[in-house]
Parts: structure tokens; sequence; C-alpha cells
């Protein structure tokens, strides 16, 4: 038999053995040490102060917020941000929405916690029955 032939048809088994042994990951699921492509962005500074950004990447993985002042030119001046997030998780995809104001952070979405929730909803309505600037 000749010799190249034999060196080929190892050559070709060692390949297939090397393959990578890897479970098969979901699109979009995050391999470590991957490249992610950033699919989409979006940022806007208004003169004012007001913004919105935004991302899209290849893992899955996005986040979307917009915020303003408040109460301009009072003591009780405050940003207001809302917006939300999203990822792919080994549990599953996660997903969260949030405002951000003078009643402090307040998170939505089925991966909160309920205690959480119960926790955020207190404060909510401890802020706001003060009035606006007030400590509380």
């Amino acid at each position: 038999m000749d010799c190249r032939l034999i060196v080929l048809v190892a050559s070709m088994a060692a390949v297939a053995v090397a393959r990578p042994q890897a479970p098969f990951l979901r699109p979009g699921a995050y391999t470590p040490g991957a490249f992610v492509p950033i699919l989409s962005q979006n940022y806007d500074l208004n003169p004012d102060g007001s913004y919105t950004f935004s991302y899209r990447s290849g893992d899955g993985s996005a986040r979307d917020e917009s915020g303003a002042l408040r109460y301009v030119g009072t003591p009780a001046e405050a940003r207001a941000v809302q917006g939300g997030f999203a990822y792919n998780s080994p549990q599953g995809p996660v997903q969260v929405q949030y405002i951000a104001d003078e009643h402090g952070y307040q998170p939505t979405g089925t991966n909160i916690h309920p205690d959480i929730i119960k926790s955020v909803a207190l404060q909510v309505a401890e802020a706001r029955s003060k009035p606006p600037g007030a400590e509380y």
C-alpha cells in the first residue's frame, strides 16, 4: 500500500476524532471567550439633558434606556430614567424592565424575586406620600 494513502487516512481519522465534543449550544447562548458582535446601537443626547440609548448584540443581550430631568430648577430636581435589559442565562432568558426616579429604583420582570417586588412597592408608596424633594 502506498505510504501517502496511509498518511492521508491517518490524518483524516485524527481530524475526525479531534473535533469538538461540546454539546450543541442554542442560538444566542453565550460561549465563553467568543466574540459577540453588536448588531445595533443608538445613543441620542439632547440639549435639555434628556437621552435615549439602546443596543442589541449577537448573543441575545439587549438594553434600552431613556432619561430626562424632572422638576427642573427646583430643589426637587431629579433625573427620571426608564428602561430594560435582557440576556440569556444558563437557566433561561432574563428580561427586566425598570424605572428609576425620585421614588427610587423600581425593577419589574419574571426574574425579580417576589420579596424584592414587595419591598419596592412599599418604598414607592412611602416616597409618593411625601412631596417631591422631601427626605424619607
